[in-house]
């Protein structure tokens, strides 16, 4: 069987170094070559991503990476594991995902007619700035770059505006003063260049970027049990590998982008960005904005049953009970 799979952003660490390997190597040689893969990344094809998972659903793809947050307007649910501020702890954000992936690979098969077959985060979520920031008081009144609705009202609670751009759009956007900062991760900024646009590394914790691959559903249900069981478990082997590429890329990329430490699997910045750590009242104050501004939308928006399954499988973990009235 030859499958036709769409992927990420090829600049980035878990397109370049976990999921290319995967489909051109390790698939076709587990399978004594009976499985190939026709593999693209979303540049190849020309797409920006927050299509993909509809057209993974009408069988333009046999599976898709995709952004989970960029679907949260027909799925609030798949914004939950991206709350902006609420962890900076990749052990604690695999808790979380292991908690809700049942729910959501149940949201996905219903919605989308898509079958979950991994979920990964990219790498902690922090903001590049072209612009003097020592504090998140700094924030107030510039452009920021958001992918999804949480992020995007933490930062207009800091008094900025949001604007949504493509991530490969990024730089010729910073360029021409579209935004005057951007979030991504440590690693995919570094690896997308942003530092040739950007100056400041802003460490405030804004989301893991969680991605998924998916099969579209009535494709995966015409293949024999034994392939699937097959395919099932190549994609959890993967998907340690994504959670191992991501706890390592955030401490890469800061290193990479400020110049300091070791750079692994990155650029080095040159010249090397400023790292803005925050306080604990900054911290304290962000976290009010994601109490006050994001839970409480979100859960309005997804409903009690849906703020019950995201109690129960993942505020136990990171000890945050949101409220559905």
């Amino acid at each position: 069987m030859n499958l036709k799979v769409s992927g990420g952003n090829r600049t980035q660490n878990q397109f370049r170094l976990v999921e290319v390997p995967f489909f051109t190597k390790q698939l076709p040689e587990a399978s004594d070559g009976a499985v190939t893969v026709n593999f693209s990344s979303l540049e190849d094809l020309g797409i920006q991503g927050p299509e993909v998972l509809r057209l993974l659903g009408m069988g333009m793809f046999d599976m898709s990476e995709g952004t989970l947050s960029y679907m949260a307007g027909e799925a609030p649910l798949f914004e939950s594991l991206d709350f902006p501020g609420l962890t900076s702890d990749i052990d604690q954000q695999r808790k979380m995902a292991e908690g809700l992936k049942p729910e959501i690979a149940k949201t996905m098969k219903a919605k989308f007619g898509v079958k979950l077959l991994s979920l990964a985060p990219i790498a902690l979520q922090v903001l590049y700035c072209n612009k003097p920031v020592s504090s998140l008081a700094d924030i107030k009144g510039l452009k920021v770059r958001t992918f999804n609705r949480g992020m995007a009202q933490l930062v207009e609670g800091l008094g900025a505006q949001s604007v949504n751009i493509p991530f490969a759009e990024v730089v010729p956007a910073m360029e021409r003063g579209v935004a005057d900062c951007a979030i991504t991760a440590t690693s995919a900024g570094n690896t997308a260049r942003w530092w040739e646009v950007s100056d400041h590394l802003v460490m405030l914790p804004m989301g893991w970027s969680m991605i998924f691959f998916g099969a579209n559903a009535d494709n995966w249900n015409k293949l024999p049990e034994k392939t699937q069981a097959f395919l099932e478990k190549q994609f959890s082997d993967m998907e340690d590998k994504q959670w191992a590429q991501a706890k390592a890329d955030v401490q890469d990329g800061i290193n990479c982008n400020t110049g300091k430490g070791t750079c692994k699997n990155g650029i080095e910045a040159k010249p090397a960005m400023k790292l803005v750590t925050l306080t604990s009242d900054e911290k304290d104050h962000a976290r009010e904005i994601l109490t006050k501004n994001v839970l409480s939308d979100w859960a309005k928006r997804c409903g009690s049953d849906c703020v019950s399954q995201w109690n129960e499988n993942a505020g136990k973990v990171v000890g945050v009970h949101v409220s559905d009235n």
